[in-house]
């Protein structure tokens, strides 16, 4: 019996299965085109996944596309023409491989042009996408198109022409209406263009981004009533608020200290502006230090502030 035992546990390893040895993951390559062509099916698949989703809560397609629509007239201004519209959905159409638009007429107040449908190429069988008829996706997307074009003040009418579509657009010189979003933007937009020339000027007069800093701090820290170093901190994030691009993640707070990392949020658009008016994001960043401290230091504490890899790196601290 002790033997039998013996030869058991010598044979239960050949029993267990054979541990799994890691491998090396090989990945395909694919060429610009295969990608391109791989985020058509998706853009067709993500078309017949809204129609089925609207579907199951009770929606038709055209009112699924209503729905869809009015999500996207957040990106857009009201009151453009017809050739603005047009710009626009070029510009989005020409996102699919395949894509052709032809201008068949113009005139002050219209625009008709003809698409080709790029996406047809992607159908399965019985012309479906995941199990649902391309006529649902092409009343989806036409209600979609069509709640833009009401938004923005533009007549649409489309037809088919064999395979390809053709829209004919007229300028209704509608309302101009503009999302929270886009006027919000649009204000910081303008705000700091207004901020850039004046340090522009500035600069002319001899004065360093350091002095500017400095003198607005002289100017303004009477009017700060911040009495711990979150509550200064707090106070300068929120006057960055008025750049909707404003991102700050607190690392650390206690209080008598706070430490911070918060995104050079105006870098791109200094950089796009540079040459008009002669401000660096080096410059923007120096003054906004230099106000930052100066503030800090007449409540009766320390600001100090690095930058690093588009990142501006903050130490809050009681004096």
């Amino acid at each position: 019996m002790r033997r039998l035992a013996w030869i058991a546990l010598l044979l239960l390893p050949l029993a267990l299965p054979a541990p799994i040895l890691a491998q090396e993951v090989d990945f395909p390559e694919y060429t610009d085109a295969q990608r391109w062509e791989r985020l058509a099916q998706l853009m067709l698949g993500w078309n017949a996944a809204f129609v089925a989703f609207g579907e199951e809560h009770g929606m038709t397609p055209e009112e699924t596309g209503e729905w869809i629509g009015e999500f996207f007239t957040d990106a857009w201004l009201g009151g453009i023409e017809a050739t603005q519209f047009l710009r626009g959905l070029h510009r989005n159409f020409m996102s699919l491989p395949g894509a052709e638009l032809e201008v068949l007429e113009q005139t002050p107040l219209s625009v008709t042009a003809r698409f080709n449908r790029p996406l047809d190429a992607f159908l399965g069988p019985g012309a479906r996408a995941q199990g649902v008829d391309v006529a649902d996706i092409d009343a989806m997307v036409e209600a979609l198109d069509a709640t833009i074009a009401d938004y923005v003040g533009i007549d649409m009418q489309k037809r088919r022409d064999g395979d390809h579509q053709v829209v004919t657009l007229t300028t209704e010189y509608g309302p101009i209406v503009a999302s929270d979003r886009i006027r919000w933007n649009r204000g910081a937009y303008l705000s700091w263009l207004t901020s850039l020339q004046l340090m522009s000027l500035r600069k002319e007069s001899g004065m360093t981004a350091q002095q500017m800093g400095a003198a607005d701090a002289e100017l303004y820290a009477p009017t700060w009533t911040a009495q711990t170093p979150w509550q200064l901190f707090r106070g300068m994030v929120w006057n960055q608020m008025t750049d909707p691009n404003t991102d700050c993640d607190v690392i650390s707070a206690t209080p008598r200290e706070v430490r911070a990392r918060c995104r050079e949020h105006y870098r791109a658009l200094v950089e796009q502006n540079q040459e008009r008016f002669g401000v660096t994001p080096e410059d923007v960043f120096e003054s906004g230090r230099a106000f930052a401290a100066g503030v800090a230091d007449y409540l009766g504490m320390r600001w100090a502030e690095t930058s690093q890899d588009g990142y501006r790196n903050i130490i809050v601290t009681v004096r």
